[in-house]
């Protein structure tokens, strides 16, 4: 009994009480005596810029863990942190003012995916500053490739979708595939077996592609000797790595990125495209013209067979007039030739007298002349007492200068010649 104390007694016993604050501020003394590193992902991420402080919450499957910390410690993330695995380091402790509990961050690391973008980052910088996604050392992808090689995996969704909007839509296109792993541990060692050996295929075009997934799917293609490997490679290169939103190194260093396996083949189709649009048009405007070539002629040839039926029945009409027209000659005749020969007669006596009395008219006038020519004529003058002199070679002399005295001059009379010499000269006053 004397070891037994009971409920009365223990109402005897001194007591020392502590007031709600004074617990908190043990609790937070104690609590802060732990420096641990946590892992976890961010659930929910909150700045009070007035504080300088942030706000989080890191959670697992089973719990989640209010935290507290500065801007400085998460200055090299931004608010996008939220979904992201970090490790963290700090201590536990209490805002006494609510007694709640929650983890004072002092440092903080990236793990996971968070760890994978930190380290692309890095790699994307080194890359960068050697050049590797300069614009001159772009192919250009040729205008109407026919030899494609796919690099991809054959069971993939990426492959059904490239072949159906390339060669499902042109026919003409040449596709080939390249089956490899493109995720998980063996992806990389195949990518770089791979790549090389279709590279000396003398394809037109190289497309490498898959589907989209979470940044640990994309490590192969985040690979930096893949990357180089495709930077090297001497045939156009299209790389096409997951969705929209994805971006891949290898995708940097490929020749053109697309952003889906559809819109890389897109890329491939896009000049068959636009000459299908071409052609269409061509066959629009050739339809179009032929139409209107045709409606035009139709309406020429409409018009000729309708001039050439009038011709028709003229000419069927012809026969009948030209009956009608012997006939009337036939009653005609007569009267034609009658009136024809005395048309004739009266031109005839016309005509006779006309000559007639032309020639009257002539002939007076002939005489006439006759009679003024004899008139003047140099035998005329000889018969009425005068004399042509002329020298000794044949030419009339008309002046006396033209003849020396004692020169030999011949005489033309009316009725014949003298010879005579030149006695003397004298001028005569006229």
């Amino acid at each position: 009994m004397n070891n037994i104390i009971t409920q009365t007694n223990i109402n005897f016993i001194k007591q020392h009480v502590y007031q709600v604050s004074q617990v908190n501020k043990l609790a937070r003394e104690s609590l802060e005596k732990i420096s641990i590193w946590v892992e976890g992902e961010v659930s929910e991420f909150n700045k009070n810029p007035k504080y300088a402080f942030v706000y989080l919450k890191l959670k697992d499957d089973q719990a989640s863990l209010s935290c507290i910390s500065t801007f400085k410690v998460f200055n090299q993330f931004g608010e996008s942190i939220v979904g992201q695995k970090i490790l963290v380091f700090g201590y536990m402790t209490l805002y006494e003012k609510e007694g709640r509990f929650q983890f004072s961050i002092k440092q903080v690391e990236a793990v996971g995916e968070g760890l994978l973008q930190k380290k692309l980052d890095e790699l994307i910088l080194k890359l960068k500053a050697e050049g590797l996604f300069d614009t001159k050392h772009k192919k250009t992808i040729p205008a109407y490739p026919k030899k494609v090689c796919v690099v991809t995996s054959y069971d993939s969704a990426a492959w059904n979708d490239f072949k159906r909007h390339t060669v499902g839509k042109f026919p003409v296109i040449q596709l080939f595939v390249a089956d490899v792993r493109v995720q998980g541990n063996k992806s990389v060692e195949q990518l770089l077996t791979t790549l090389p050996i279709v590279d000396n295929k003398n394809f037109d075009v190289i497309v490498v592609t898959r589907g989209g997934g979470s940044l640990e799917d994309l490590a192969a293609f985040n690979d930096e000797m893949v990357a180089r490997t495709i930077f090297k490679m001497k045939t156009p290169t299209i790389v096409a790595i997951g969705h929209e939103f994805n971006e891949s190194l290898a995708e940097w260093v490929a020749d053109v990125r697309a952003s889906t396996p559809t819109d890389a083949a897109n890329i491939i189709t896009s000049n068959y495209s636009k000459l299908e649009e071409k052609l269409d048009y061509f066959s629009r405007q050739l339809l179009t013209k032929s139409n209107y070539y045709f409606m035009t002629n139709f309406q020429l040839l409409d018009h000729l067979h309708f001039r050439l039926t009038q011709i028709k029945y003229s000419f069927k009409e012809l026969p009948q007039k030209l009956f009608g027209l012997n006939q009337y000659l036939k009653v005609h005749e007569k009267s034609l030739i009658f009136e024809a020969d005395r048309s004739l007669v009266d031109l005839y006596f016309k005509l006779n007298k006309n000559i007639l009395t032309k020639f009257t008219y002539n002939n007076q006038k002939l005489e006439n002349l006759e009679r003024s020519l004899f008139l003047l004529s140099p035998q005329n003058t000889l018969k009425r007492g005068y004399a042509i002199a002329t020298n000794f070679k044949g030419k009339v002399i008309k002046s006396i200068k033209s003849v020396e005295v004692g020169e030999q001059v011949g005489v033309r009379l009316a009725d014949g010649n003298l010879s005579t010499k030149v006695k003397s000269k004298s001028n005569v006053k006229i």
